[in-house]
């Protein structure tokens, strides 16, 4: 094996590390919001209805927990889709995405506003300390996403097709929006600010991306799951060389 074989051979090893990497973070999250969803004391509860009592306190946790899993959940998509186009990687790279695991990591401390119960639901802190940690999640993910189209003949294989399979130019838009979403955060804690105006922020932002969308990516095919999608066929290409027929004149 040459040199350059083996650089090769080493530089797709810890690549691969990497990702593997982040594949058990996002795992390691999601088992532990499941750990917290338990009936509290089931072995004392033995006629029916307090079993119902029972299975009803814990509902709330259990749908928490279901919401947070897709969401967590879709951030790994889109980091599974970003990472597609890798072939090399550096420091900087690295670093972001330790950055990305950090806030995706924050999910267990959200939801412990919920697993906690009592009084604090009442308050709005649980609802803000939610939004703050998945558009931090979103910021970092943007950052990621960025690095790598800046440096997408270096880093990465297809650059030709990353800037609109990763949708480039409405998730740019994140530079600009998140930290506008953080100040009105902050003000609305700070300054005692009408809440629906941080809540009123956060559903146009919603509706200018689904428009956006609409406008740049409505012709773009991208795998999307959808509930057509799951009882439709999937259509296999065969990239088979097929043999070119020779016509005899």
């Amino acid at each position: 094996m040459s040199t350059r074989e083996e650089h090769e051979g080493k530089k797709e090893f810890q690549l691969e590390r990497i990702i593997f990497f982040s594949d058990a973070v996002f795992a390691i999250i999601i088992t532990i919001m499941v750990l917290d969803v338990k009936l509290p004391d089931v072995v004392k509860y033995s006629t029916e209805t307090e079993a119902r009592s029972a299975y009803l306190q814990v509902l709330p946790k259990l749908t928490a927990f279901i919401v947070t899993f897709f969401v967590v959940g879709q951030f790994w998509m889109r980091h599974l889709r970003i990472f597609s186009y890798l072939r090399d990687y550096n420091a900087p790279l690295v670093f972001i995405n330790l950055l990305f695991l950090l806030s995706v990591s924050l999910y267990p401390f959200a939801l412990s506003f919920v697993f906690n119960g009592g009084k604090m639901m009442k308050y709005t802190w649980a609802i803000y300390t939610y939004v703050s940690i998945t558009y931090f999640t979103t910021f970092t993910e943007t950052l990621l996403t960025g690095y790598l189209i800046r440096n997408k003949v270096l880093l990465c294989l297809k650059d030709t097709e990353m800037e609109n399979v990763l949708r480039w130019k409405i998730v740019r838009i994140n530079y600009f929006i998140v930290p506008v979403i953080f100040v009105l955060l902050y003000c609305t804690i700070g300054f005692d600010i009408d809440n629906r105006i941080f809540f009123g922020f956060i559903i146009l932002y919603s509706v200018l991306i689904r428009v956006l969308t609409f406008v740049y990516y409505r012709h773009h095919k991208r795998d999307r799951i959808t509930i057509a999608s799951l009882f439709r066929r999937i259509k296999v290409e065969d990239h088979r060389a097929t043999p070119k027929r020779i016509h005899k004149k």
